[in-house]
């Protein structure tokens, strides 16, 4: 049925249109305000005063990005030389250490000073009845003059070589152990003079002829640095001319072993024929390095130079006023001489054998000598073998499956090659370490 809007009959829009007149003619009419009309006035207001306040807190956060941008521009520059400050350091710092290890290798030692206590090492005292009354300063002080720190650097090296012995640090030459701590006094004395305590500093200075092998010399001088510390390294080559030679190495697997392994029968004997000329290449090396370090450590001409007897002493003395006749007289480089190769014969080489300390003969000095090479060799053979038994393994198993004579060549030289390097070193590795 259709009514018409504004009939009593039409409950509905006559209350619409009461509500949309109170909303919308409040101001011309002036009556009072429908309550749903009020109601929803006065919600516009409450949340008009919110945004006013989300406006205050949006304007302070604005504020303060731009103070903050402000003062990263003022900033900014102190920041920007902080870094060239740094790096400007580090490149001072970097010149100088390159500078002062130039300036400590190419310097002089002047008044190099040490002393040789042999018998304290081995714990046994000076006999009474010695005709030294002062070893330290007559016979045991070695004064020498003008020498280069390289040169003090490289002697130390040699005399300072150790090897291991069950866990403990075994000097082969005792008798000049004390010559390292000289060297160490004359570089701190140096560097400390030099720096003026501007940078704190370590030097460090190793050799170990054999890489990998136990046995070698240390300098160390300073505390632990950090990681960002300025380093400058130099190499000091050893003048060796008693090294394992190439050649030598090389023959225990010459083309006609190579061809003979090539020719077996069998992969297996083919592989135990390959085995054993690269081991025989090792015992070859080892030998050649221990001769090495035994010739540059073991002072065999110097105990050679002794071959002489007590009588032969005692009559050489016989002239002193001061002596009573009939003394039993020992001269104190025999004493020195028969403790040194006591230790070496049984403390280093352990040969367990007993040295006279009444003569030093010829044929003496030259067995303790072997001994000791044939001691080192034994080691450092050992060591090797076990160390590259994996690398001879792929080489020899890379042989077998190439089936090519001239292949096969190329790879036995390679092996030959590495084995060398391994016996081979005779560099001084030098290190300077700088940090403030």
């Amino acid at each position: 049925m259709d009514m018409t809007p504004g009939e009593p009959g039409n409950e509905k829009d006559r209350l619409c249109n009461e509500n949309m007149t109170s909303l919308y003619n409040v101001k011309d009419t002036g009556k009072p305000v429908h309550e749903k009309g009020r109601l929803c006035n006065s919600s516009n207001t409450n949340g008009f005063l919110a945004d006013q306040a989300a406006f205050s807190s949006t304007i302070d956060a604005l504020f303060f990005l731009i103070m903050i941008s402000i003062v990263a521009v003022l900033l900014m520059p102190s920041i920007m030389a902080d870094n060239q400050y740094e790096a400007a350091g580090y490149t001072v710092t970097q010149e100088f250490d390159t500078h002062l290890l130039e300036s400590l290798l190419g310097s002089s030692a002047d008044e190099f000073e040490y002393k040789i206590a042999p018998l304290a090492v081995v714990n046994i005292s000076i006999p009474s009845n010695t005709i030294t009354q002062d070893p330290i300063k007559t016979l045991f002080t070695k004064e020498q003059k003008h020498r280069t720190f390289v040169d003090l650097v490289a002697e130390s090296m040699i005399l300072n070589l150790m090897m291991d012995n069950n866990g403990s640090g075994v000097y082969l030459n005792p008798i000049t152990k004390e010559h390292p701590n000289a060297t160490c006094d004359m570089i701190r004395s140096y560097l400390d003079s030099t720096i003026e305590g501007r940078y704190n500093y370590r030097f460090e200075s190793h050799w170990y002829p054999v890489s990998g092998f136990p046995l070698g010399s240390d300098i160390i001088i300073g505390d632990a640095f950090p990681s960002d510390s300025i380093r400058q390294n130099a190499k000091l080559t050893l003048p060796f001319t008693d090294v394992a030679l190439k050649h030598d190495i090389f023959e225990e697997v010459n083309d006609s072993v190579l061809s003979d392994a090539l020719e077996s029968s069998s992969n297996e004997t083919m592989r135990i024929k390959l085995h054993d000329g690269f081991n025989n290449s090792i015992d070859v090396a080892a030998r050649g390095s221990a001769g090495m370090i035994v010739r540059s450590t073991f002072p065999s001409a110097y105990l050679l130079s002794l071959n002489k007897t007590i009588p032969d002493t005692q009559n050489n003395q016989s002239g002193i006023i001061s002596v009573p006749e009939g003394a039993d007289i020992l001269d104190p480089d025999l004493v020195v001489a028969a403790c040194l190769l006591n230790y070496t014969a049984n403390t280093v080489a352990g040969m367990d054998m007993e040295i006279p300390g009444d003569r030093i003969l010829s044929g003496l000095v030259s067995l303790v000598e072997e001994g000791l090479v044939s001691a080192i060799q034994e080691q450092v053979a050992f060591q090797l073998k076990a160390d590259m038994s994996g690398e001879i393994n792929r080489t020899v198993y890379d042989i077998i499956n190439g089936g090519d004579f001239d292949n096969a060549k190329v790879l036995r030289d390679i092996q030959v090659q590495s084995i060398c390097k391994r016996v081979n070193y005779g560099d001084v590795d030098i290190e300077l370490i700088l940090w403030q």
